[in-house]
C-alpha cells in the first residue's frame, strides 16, 4: 500500500526525530471544529498535519504542538489532561522520541 500525500498539507512521520515530540489530536475520532476549540482554549496553536505510517497508512490530525522535548510548555502534562476532558481521549496522539 502506498500512502497518497495531500499537496500542501504539513506531512510529518508516525516517530518524530531524537529528542522531538508531537502532540495531536486525530480529526477520524474528533470534529475539526470542536477540535480547534479545544486546542485554542488550552492555548495551543493548532494546523492541519498528516501522519505517515511505515505500514502505508496515514491519518489527518490537528498538530498542537511539536519540537523539541525540552522547549515543550511546563504545564504540558496538564494541557493534555484538559484536553482528555475535552475531546476523545482515543484520539489524542503524544509522542516522543527519547536522544
Amino acid at each position: 500500500m502506498t500512502t497518497a500525500v495531500i499537496e500542501g498539507l504539513k506531512t510529518i512521520p508516525s516517530i518524530p526525530s531524537k529528542g522531538w515530540r508531537y502532540l495531536s489530536i486525530n480529526l477520524a475520532l474528533v470534529n475539526v471544529e470542536h477540535g480547534l476549540s479545544a486546542a485554542k482554549k488550552l492555548g495551543f496553536s493548532p494546523e492541519l498535519a498528516q501522519i505517515n505510517y511505515p505500514m502505508g497508512s496515514s491519518e489527518i490530525h490537528l498538530l498542537l504542538w511539536s519540537g523539541p522535548i525540552e522547549d515543550a510548555p511546563s504545564d504540558m502534562h496538564d494541557r493534555i489532561d484538559a484536553l482528555a476532558d475535552m475531546v476523545d481521549s482515543n484520539a489524542i496522539r503524544c509522542v516522543s522520541s527519547r536522544h
